[in-house]
């Protein structure tokens, strides 16, 4: 090689690689990022549940206990029907003549436990006296019943006669008192708690609340028993 084209090859040498040093780097290929391996899940993938999946239980499935189970003991189930213990004897002191609550079948009779002394109980017969004049014997009869078993005809026929009662009253045997004791409780051989029951048409006999009783609250159970 000439000594002269040496000089011409070394300046084009330096020529080409001061050119190759200026030029732009190339672009690396794109490396995918964290960020983007972890990005937000599009729409589709954050469909919320469907209608279905979110429905509520059925009302099949929430229904409550039938009419049927819930219902209440019906009310025979909860009275006696003409027990035994109507057809014992009684005696009226006002007459002297035997009767038995039974005889009164096919009327609507309020008995009432009392005694003399029992002043509640004497606060309820006048009740009682208020009761008749406003209704019919053909409507409801009453019948008191000294449940105090120390106490006797005569004194219960004075009570009467005194305060100017005129229903029937009679004195309770040991044997009537003890059965009245295992229909209704013990409560009803209690005078000043006011025990009544009433004697339905039918010979059933429906206990009513202990207390004072008030015409209309009678009246009311009255007309339960047409």
């Amino acid at each position: 090689m000439s000594r002269k084209l040496l000089p011409v090859m070394l300046f084009g040498l330096v020529f080409v690689l001061v050119v190759a040093a200026c030029s732009p780097a190339a672009t690396p290929t794109a490396v995918p990022t964290r960020e983007a391996a972890i990005a937000e899940p599009t729409k589709d993938t954050m469909l919320e549940p469907t209608a279905d999946a979110m429905l509520e239980p059925t009302a099949d499935a929430m229904l409550k206990p039938t009419a049927d189970a819930m219902a209440k003991p019906t009310e025979d189930a909860m009275m006696s029907k003409s027990p035994a213990w109507l057809a014992m004897p009684l005696t009226d002191v006002n007459t002297g003549q035997s009767f038995k609550l039974s005889d009164f079948k096919g009327q609507v009779v309020l008995v009432e436990g009392i005694a003399a002394w029992c002043t509640n109980c004497l606060q309820q017969q006048r009740e009682l006296a208020k009761l008749h004049e406003e209704l019919d014997d053909d409507e409801v009869l009453s019948v008191a019943i000294d449940i105090d078993l120390q106490e006797n005809a005569a004194l219960l026929k004075k009570h009467a006669e005194t305060n100017g009662f005129d229903w029937r009253y009679a004195v309770a045997t040991p044997e009537l008192a003890q059965a009245l004791s295992a229909e209704f409780g013990s409560q009803f051989l209690n005078p000043p708690s006011v025990p009544m029951f009433l004697l339905d048409k039918e010979g059933g006999v429906h206990l009513l609340d202990f207390g004072q009783k008030s015409v209309d609250y009678l009246t009311q159970q009255i007309q339960m028993y047409p």
